[in-house]
């Protein structure tokens, strides 16, 4: 996009002018003047495109001659000020914008009459003046219309509230109860196992240790024959035979 010379011409006096009426832009341009034309698409400006605008600035009715100048900045050796900037200060230091709005009306008559008699002047001197902002001025009677409408047009599908103060109830529920009588009986029965509760054993209470004792007892008729001789005081054993009395 090319930018003419007339646009980069009122735009360097619109800045110069934005200083002129506002101290806090002014203080701001101080403080960071390359910064500040930079932001104002003013970077490539030059010297002369200052000095050709400042002319223009001076014979502006709202710029005046600066009653205090402000004094001019010591200069810094080691940072010299741009050209341009350097420029733009000397014109804010010297200048200062101002809004006077008074309305002077001078209607006298300042004359040189020479005559041989006496002279008759009739003066009928009428000014008109509107000054001001929403000012009017009429050589008659004027009508002014002050009606104001402030009416509004509102299409709507449905009702239309307007300049009402209206109680709106946003009701998110139905106020449909539903009750749940319903009964749950929990029977279950929690055991705690440490193995499968698979039992296979069986459980006998025993008194003997189930060993069986035999005892058999057999009865033998034994018929024995012996010769024996018992001592035995005054007993006499003798053989089955017969006696024999011969000794």
């Amino acid at each position: 996009m090319s930018v003419t010379l007339a646009s980069v011409a009122d735009a360097l006096i619109e800045f110069i002018l934005s200083l002129l009426r506002d101290p806090e832009a002014a203080a701001e341009f101080e403080e960071d003047p390359d910064g500040m034309l930079a932001s104002r698409g003013l970077s490539s400006v030059s010297h002369a495109d200052v000095c050709s605008v400042a002319p223009v600035l001076v014979e502006r009715h709202d710029v005046i001659p600066s009653p205090k100048p402000t004094p001019a900045p010591t200069p810094d050796h080691h940072t010299p000020d741009n050209p341009v900037v350097r420029e733009i200060k000397n014109i804010t230091n010297q200048f200062t914008s101002i809004d006077d709005r008074d309305t002077i009306i001078d209607q006298s008559v300042n004359q040189n009459i020479w005559a041989e008699g006496d002279v008759n002047q009739v003066f009928d001197n009428e000014a008109n003046v509107a000054s001001g902002d929403g000012s009017m001025a009429a050589g008659d009677d004027i009508a002014i219309d002050k009606t104001q409408d402030n009416s509004t047009t509102i299409n709507a599908g449905g009702d239309a509230n307007v300049g009402n103060d209206t109680d709106v109830t946003d009701i998110d529920d139905s106020y449909n109860e539903d009750t749940d009588a319903s009964t749950t009986t929990d029977n279950s029965t929690d055991v705690s196992l440490d193995g499968s509760a698979n039992d296979s054993s069986t459980n006998v209470d025993v008194n003997d240790s189930l060993n069986d004792t035999t005892t058999e007892t057999n009865d033998v008729d034994t018929t024995v024959n012996s010769d024996a001789v018992f001592d035995s005081t005054d007993t006499v054993i003798v053989d089955d035979s017969s006696a024999d009395d011969t000794f």
